[in-house]
């Protein structure tokens, strides 16, 4: 059966993968895109994430539930994440549960530090002489999570090819 699988769940997140790279490099070539299909890039690239942490869990045989948050999925599939990870899983997992599909969450509250973590994640802070700005640090651009999501797929394929 599919669900029982690890491969079935690494191939649909390959998928959403090349589906969210494709988005991106549409939207490197229109700028336009950018503005509208921002939040859906980063939902694709978070589901990816999301079935590509289950894919390990199905392999090794860990039960994982409904979790949708990137974090704690990690931890279920027994990966050690670096702190700049979890910042970046952390906002991916807000566009899997809500931001990539709805305009707002349930609660308002979740709004609010969704920007927070996000404005924290994707700015660095600069001198400008005594003017202090905040400058986008592209971490949840492709180039940059091309990386980190390869990490785990080639841990897959080490362990379950």
């Amino acid at each position: 059966m599919r669900i029982e699988t690890p491969a079935y769940w690494h191939n649909k997140s390959l998928d959403l993968f090349v589906s969210a790279r494709t988005l991106w490099v549409a939207m490197q070539y229109n700028k336009t895109l950018e503005v509208n299909c921002w939040s859906t890039y980063k939902m694709l690239m978070g589901m990816s994430f999301e079935l590509l942490f289950k894919a390990h869990c199905v392999g090794a045989g860990i039960s994982f539930g409904a979790i949708h948050d990137l974090v704690e999925l990690a931890k279920t599939a027994n990966f050690t994440t670096y702190k700049d990870e979890n910042g970046i899983l952390k906002v991916l997992s807000e566009y899997i549960i809500w931001d990539g599909r709805y305009p707002t969450p349930k609660k308002p509250q979740h709004l609010e530090n969704h920007w927070k973590n996000q404005s924290q994640l994707l700015n660095d802070k600069k001198q400008l002489g005594n003017l202090s700005v905040q400058v986008s640090n592209g971490k949840l651009d492709f180039e940059n999570l091309l990386p980190i999501w390869r990490k785990y797929s080639d841990l897959f394929m080490e362990k379950y090819n």
